[in-house]
């Protein structure tokens, strides 16, 4: 092939994509156009909700959420998607106790997309009034339904007296996370001295934590006792456990 010839197909190349560039940007907008003018008039026919999460722990419904947004927006079905501010939609379901995060989006077939993120919570207060709430690791209460399940720590004594319930958090936050002691820890009842008493899932014992001061230390220390002090018959001779003082596992034996 000769230089020229070489020459004038590379020119013939890049013709080519130059008029298809000029093609795609021309009609680019076109589209939009009929896509921006056809979304314009599709309104909303159905409202879908979805929760993000355990199933086996509900803290809100699927049901209870549609009823949230039909009460809140009772003109959403019907308007058109482009009049729907779905940000407005977002932030009003974020102010419900039990959802975390909340993201709304629609379909071109006229659908509202609703999708929550639970809140977890890592306790059941009782208090001693009578009143109960979740509460989560970040400190927020959460409302107890009659349809909630949730497995949670159960928290109660002194509750009210607590003056700084980050160090409740903290004690509940390092149970719920550890795999073992979520299973074996049930209750935590608070005195009113404001030390802590720990219930076993399993033994006849109660564990006298006291404050958290050393957290990590007596966990250890218990651990121990559980996997190489006591012997599995030994689980139900002692009535306590006390993990209050430095460097020591007191176990008092059940009397008689």
């Amino acid at each position: 092939m000769s230089t020229n010839e070489h020459s004038t197909k590379k020119i013939f190349r890049r013709l080519l994509q130059l008029i298809a560039i000029l093609i795609t940007i021309c009609y680019y907008p076109i589209v939009m156009g009929f896509v921006a003018d056809e979304y314009s008039s599709v309104v909303c026919s159905e409202i879908e909700s979805d929760i993000i999460g355990n199933d086996e722990e509900v803290l809100i419904s699927s049901n209870e959420l549609s009823k949230i947004v039909n009460k809140s927006f009772p003109d959403l079905k019907g308007s058109k998607l482009q009049d729907i501010n779905i940000n407005e939609i977002e932030q009003h379901i974020e102010q419900t106790p039990a959802v975390k995060k909340a993201e709304c989006y629609s379909t071109p077939g006229g659908i509202i997309h609703v999708r929550v993120s639970q809140r977890k919570p890592i306790m059941h207060v009782f208090n001693n009034n009578g009143t109960s709430y979740y509460m989560d690791s970040e400190g927020d209460r959460i409302p107890v339904r009659t349809d909630s399940r949730v497995h949670a720590l159960v928290v109660n004594g002194e509750v009210g007296s607590l003056l700084d319930g980050e160090e409740l958090i903290k004690l509940c936050d390092f149970i719920v996370n550890d795999s073992f002691w979520k299973a074996q820890i049930e209750q935590i009842y608070i005195t009113d001295k404001l030390e802590y008493i720990l219930v076993p899932r399993v033994g006849d014992h109660v564990i006298e934590f006291g404050g958290i001061d050393r957290l990590e230390e007596k966990f250890e220390n218990l651990y121990r006792l559980y996997t190489k002090g006591w012997h599995p018959k030994e689980w139900n001779l002692y009535s306590k456990v006390c993990l209050k003082y430095k460097g020591q596992v007191v176990c008092t034996k059940k009397r008689g």
